[in-house]
């Protein structure tokens, strides 16, 4: 029987598809924000909403004592992590495409995949290194430098991919020390302190109550997303999961033209194809029956 009670691929192919979803909304939603106030005003917002359901939880299911008691170095680490990856990725996203953004963004397998061999000491096998090659190269497609195309905000997306497999391989170090929600507590909190002294340095709060409205949408649809990705990892394997992960450049690409008027072009699209290849060559064959 399959160590999972709650295995069931069909329940897992849906979080991950509507939790892809989501995300991609709170990233339409933070680039309408972010047009008309200070970008660490609206991420210490989010941060301490998001903060506040996860305490509130933390503490009905009886885990606050347990999320509390695992402080260390490698924790405060995920946690910087954690505070300074979205500020630059939403920083690239206020400047640049939705879909190309977002793109670059999910280098973060491979990255992970290419660090995980001398943090790790995992072994360097050929998928890794033609993985890595394909990412790099969508990549340039995407960013084409030499060209009127490039911009070096580029390079800050990539920044934030590489930020956010550090957190992601320091998270795999962690494994298992405690339940996932309690995980979430010390880096939200470290992210949350980072996020101030910006966002009060340029403190733009909504004013309106449609702007309001709009920073708590972004906080439910974020909080929402995790969710769903922690739910779709219940119920089914990481290999039959991580292909679908790539939805979320679809549902970029689909709002921000519905949202914004932005649509990718062909060269961008073709490096954004060239990524998701390099992803793909990651995962590892994982059917649909349920395993013995």
């Amino acid at each position: 029987m399959h160590s999972r009670l709650k295995y069931s691929p069909a329940r897992a192919i849906f979080f991950i598809s509507i939790g892809t979803g989501f995300m991609a909304a709170a990233d339409i939603c933070m680039k309408y924000l972010a047009g008309s106030h200070s970008l660490p005003s609206i991420l210490w917002l989010r941060n301490l909403m998001i903060l506040t359901v996860i305490i509130t939880i933390l503490r009905r299911s009886g885990q606050w004592s347990n999320a509390w008691s695992t402080i260390s170095p490698i924790q405060f680490l995920r946690g910087t992590c954690m505070g300074v990856a979205p500020l630059l990725f939403y920083y690239a996203l206020t400047t640049m495409p939705v879909a190309e953004t977002t793109a670059i963004f999910l280098l973060i397998p491979v990255i992970v995949a290419m660090l995980a061999v001398p943090v790790l000491k995992e072994s360097a096998d050929p998928r890794r290194l033609v993985a890595a090659a394909l990412g790099f190269t969508g990549t340039l497609i995407i960013v084409r430098p030499g060209t009127d195309a490039f911009t070096p905000v580029a390079l800050v997306a990539l920044g934030a991919a590489i930020i956010a497999a550090t957190y992601q391989l320091l998270t795999r170090l962690l494994a298992g020390r405690q339940s996932a929600l309690a995980s979430l507590f010390y880096p939200w909190v470290i992210g949350t302190v980072l996020c101030s002294p910006f966002a009060f340095l340029q403190w733009t709060p909504p004013v309106s109550p449609f702007e309001w409205f709009m920073v708590v949408l972004t906080a439910t649809l974020a909080l929402s997303g995790n969710f769903c990705l922690v739910s779709a990892y219940e119920h089914g394997d990481a290999g039959l999961i991580a292909p679908f992960v790539y939805l979320q450049l679809v549902w970029a690409i689909a709002l921000a033209w519905l949202f914004l008027g932005d649509f990718p072009d062909t060269w961008s699209i073709t490096g954004m194809a060239t990524i998701v290849c390099a992803g793909l060559i990651l995962v590892r064959r994982s059917g649909l029956a349920r395993r013995a």
